[in-house]
Order: structure tokens, then sequence, then C-alpha cells
């Protein structure tokens, strides 16, 4: 009788246990996934994205997605020097969506196609994404978003401000000055971690492994 209550009470004691563990493993894992919340919105603050969509999947249509993509990287870059800081280039941006729709229009035109084209700036939801060694992780970021056609076709996303725009996808080099840009406007620990592993991957660990094995 007393060995059945010993077995009881061992068992009791490794339910509690076992209890205690999972409850800090979801703890750990709501934290983690509020910190990537909190950290994601503070980037978002601090950049300007840059979104175009195709007409369609058409060869044709992608092509010419990305024509009208290298036409306003290069307008927007010819400002970009008077840009304080990522309110200020989209302000700009807004400011000026009738040009950007016009030398947008003027590009399409010129291959030969007449679809209409729409630009705006406002929030839009982007998936994870990495330029060199910075990478975003998915969110709602500030963007200049220009819509071609029926726009159903594949996006086109990068960081317009800082500049991380790249018309050539051999060169995914981030420019220096955009680095110093990030970090003067992030903290360090942000910066750090926007140079860290791929962000849809997340480490979750449970802190209290970490602190049992000293990791």
């Amino acid at each position: 009788m007393l060995c059945h209550e010993k077995l009881l009470q061992t068992a009791a004691a490794a339910g509690a246990v076992l209890a205690a563990v999972c409850l800090l493993f979801f703890f750990s894992v709501v934290w983690e996934n509020y910190s990537r919340m909190c950290y994601a919105r503070r980037l978002a603050e601090e950049v300007l994205r840059f979104h175009v969509i195709a007409n369609s999947d058409s060869k044709e249509d992608q092509a010419l997605k990305l024509a009208v993509r290298d036409a306003l990287i290069s307008y927007m870059a010819s400002y970009g020097s008077s840009f304080t800081d990522a309110d200020a280039a989209a302000r700009f941006a807004a400011a000026h969506c009738d040009e950007l729709e016009q030398i947008a229009a003027s590009v399409i035109e010129e291959a030969g196609y007449f679809y209409p084209v729409e630009a705006s700036v406002g929030p839009c939801r982007f998936p994870d994404k990495t330029y060199d060694d910075l990478c975003f992780p998915a969110g709602v970021y500030n963007a200049l978003r220009v819509e071609i056609g029926q726009a159903q076709g594949q996006n086109w996303w990068c960081v317009l401000y800082p500049p991380l725009c790249f018309t050539e996808e051999g060169s995914a080099t981030v420019p220096e000055n955009s680095r110093e840009q990030l970090k003067e406007c992030l903290s360090d620990e942000d910066y750090e971690r926007l140079k860290s592993s791929d962000p849809s991957r997340p480490q979750i660990r449970l802190r209290l492994f970490d602190w049992l094995f000293g990791r």
C-alpha cells in the first residue's frame, strides 16, 4: 500500500513538472513571437518599401514590370540624397504619384502596350526578404505600390529607403551608405538582428533549457 502511494506521488510530481515545462514552453513561444512582431514593427517605421505588380505572369508582362521598376527606381534615386528618413521618402513619393504614373506609362507605351498604371503610398504586407546579409521579416510596411494593368501577375518588391533596390539580379551587395543609414535609425540590437539568420525561421528556445544547459 505504501509503495502504491509513493508511485502515485511520484507520478503526480512528474505530471506537475511536465505541466510546468509545457507551460514554460508555451509562454516562451508566445514571447518569441511577440518579440518578433515588435521588432518587425520597429523596423517598418524606419524603411519605405517598393511594390510593383505586373499585369499578368506572361513573359512579356513580367519583363515590362522590370522595365517599369528600373525607371521608377532611377527616378527616386535621383532625389534620394534629399530624404532625411523613411517618412520624408514616403511623403515625396505620395506627392509625386502622378509623375511616377506618367513615367511608368511612358515605359509601357514605348514597349507597345497601353496598360493603365496606378501608384499609391500606404501600408502593404510583405513576406520575409533577404538583401545580401540583411533579412527583413514579414510584416506590414509603408510602401510605394505600383499596379500595372489588371495587377494579376507576380510581385516584385524591395526596400526603397534606405536604398536596397537592385535592378540587376547579380548586384545584390548592399551599399555601405545604406548600411550606415540603417545603423543610424535602428538600435544596435535590431541592426544585429537584421543581420541574423533567415527571419522565416525564428529561433524559439525554451529559456529553462538555456538556463539548465548554460546556453
